[in-house]
């Protein structure tokens, strides 16, 4: 476009320069065409050149990736593996719910001796020790055992201090025997009356709270009796772990009672049961 225009001037200047000039009269040194067109080129406004724009820069969409959050699983906590020999054992041989007295010789009868009063009554083997003396009054029957897991649920009625009962097992005699004991602190003790006297074997406090203590509380006892190895067990809960050899031919089962902080201190054993072992 500029140049067109410039073009266009100078063929003006031509012509007009033409009209102007008489013929004879002798060219001019001065180069008045040039000089013409430098004057109009400098009245000239300058074209005005578009202003560039500097290219910007498209940004490029920002993608975001979503990451999935790995998602943990809870790991289990393990599982003790149980120690209740009622649920290792399933089905006990034996339960005797005590619907009659046969079984510890009292079917209709009663035992007293003055110090210790036991009969069947209500369901349960109930042995009353009179007096407060620490004086030992026991009954067993029933099959005898030897290797066997044997236990008893035991309910206490008012009872304090050291007043102590216990499970008998492996009476060959029905006087001599094993004594698996508890009093009402939770103490316990193992050993045996030999006919004559009783032989502490081993005692301890009350493992992991195992036993319930005090008056008017429930306690399932239970030893497991394989040859010379004995273990406690109180409510499911093993307690010890010890070893003897004084008897070891099969024997009968019952309770044992002694009062030495209560007076008339009485306990219901209202079951007995047992598993056979091989």
């Amino acid at each position: 476009m500029y140049k067109r225009l410039l073009i266009s001037l100078v063929l003006v200047v031509l012509l007009i320069t033409a009209c102007n000039i008489p013929t004879g009269v002798p060219t001019p040194t001065v180069d008045i065409v040039a000089t013409q067109v430098a004057r109009i080129l400098t009245e000239m406004p300058e074209p005005e050149l578009p202003t560039p724009t500097a290219p910007q820069d498209t940004p490029f969409p920002t993608q975001v990736i979503e990451t999935p959050t790995p998602t943990l699983e809870a790991t289990p906590s393990p599982t003790s593996p149980p120690e209740d020999p009622r649920d290792i054992l399933g089905a006990p041989t034996f339960v005797d719910t005590l619907e009659s007295g046969r079984a510890f010789g009292l079917d209709g009868t009663v035992y007293d001796d003055d110090f210790t009063f036991i009969r069947v009554e209500s369901g349960a083997l109930v042995l009353t020790s009179r007096y407060a003396t620490g004086y030992h009054g026991w009954r067993t029957g029933g099959t005898k055992l030897e290797n066997a897991y044997i236990e008893s649920t035991v309910r206490v009625g008012e009872c304090a201090g050291t007043d102590t009962y216990g499970l008998v097992f492996r009476s060959p005699d029905f006087i001599k025997g094993y004594w698996f004991q508890v009093n009402c602190e939770g103490d316990w003790a193992f050993g045996y009356w030999d006919g004559s006297q009783y032989i502490h074997l081993e005692s301890g406090s009350n493992v992991d709270t195992a036993f319930n203590t005090g008056s008017n509380q429930v306690n399932r006892l239970g030893v497991m009796a394989i040859g010379s190895n004995f273990t406690l067990f109180a409510n499911g809960k093993k307690i010890a772990e010890l070893e003897d050899s004084t008897f070891t031919d099969p024997g009968s089962y019952g309770m044992m009672i002694s009062a030495r902080a209560t007076p008339n201190f009485t306990i219901y054993a209202e079951e007995f049961a047992y598993w056979k072992l091989n």
